[in-house]
């Protein structure tokens, strides 16, 4: 059976600026669990070792003169008084933070410490940046889909339309309530979708704004969600090589 390795370019803010070193693509996974992106201080925080640390600082954006900014192996030691012990509790700080509400993150680098400030929502110029994701897929079916605007990306089982995997960065906040992953849609705006790519088609045919039903369903649970289209957070690109 012929292995398909399908890349997907999360394309995150404004620019479209590749991650490289020594001229190579630098590949990333990351799960609610395991990572955050901090949009207001350009990074992506993983947690490794027992420690929250910054994986990948997003855009090639020259610092100031005089400006402190995070840099990739900082560790985050606490947000807004609150220790950071994992990603699960520091996200937990973080959303429960209004935007314009000031964040004040600890950070250590080496043996010195200090504290960054921004301002939630805010999001430095020059920021943007082109993350990688992969996975393998076995066989000839069809690729999967992505649905860019609910950060879902979609592929068609035996079972149905499953939700492969989600990013949560992209998600709508209504949707990053629920455990989604691994569940298939049954219902979408009161129809049964035939495949993945009918799914993407009528949600890429609604406006921002309109409302969206949604059925997820997997062995003896089923979420029945209704919500309006959000404004999407960012876009997908994708290439695909075959080994």
């Amino acid at each position: 059976m012929k292995k398909t390795k399908t890349i997907f370019l999360l394309l995150l803010f404004s620019a479209l600026l590749s991650v490289m070193t020594n001229a190579q693509t630098r590949t990333m996974s990351f799960d609610a669990n395991t990572s955050l992106m901090l949009q207001e201080f350009s990074a992506m925080l993983t947690f490794e070792e027992d420690q929250i640390k910054v994986a990948m600082r997003m855009g090639r954006d020259e610092a100031k003169a005089g400006e402190d900014r995070l840099e990739e192996g900082d560790v985050i030691v606490m947000m807004n008084g609150t220790r950071a012990k994992d990603i699960p509790s520091l996200r937990e700080v973080y959303e429960a933070l209004e935007n314009d509400t000031e964040i004040k993150i600890g950070v250590q680098r080496g043996q010195e410490r200090f504290i960054l400030r921004a301002m939630k929502g805010d999001v430095p110029e020059g920021s943007g940046t082109r993350m990688v994701m992969e996975f393998d897929d076995e066989g000839d079916g069809a690729p999967p889909v992505i649905v860019g605007s609910l950060g879902l990306i979609l592929t068609d089982t035996d079972a149905g339309i499953e939700v492969n995997r989600v990013i949560e960065p992209l998600m709508p906040d209504v949707l990053k309530e629920l455990d989604i992953q691994g569940y298939r849609i049954t219902e979408l705006n009161g129809e049964k979708p035939e495949n993945a790519a009918a799914a993407l088609k009528t949600i890429n045919e609604l406006e921002v704004g309109d409302e969206i039903s949604i059925t997820f369903t997997t062995d003896g649970d089923e979420k029945e969600i209704k919500f309006k289209k959000p404004e999407s957070r960012g876009n997908f690109s994708m290439t695909g090589n075959n080994e």
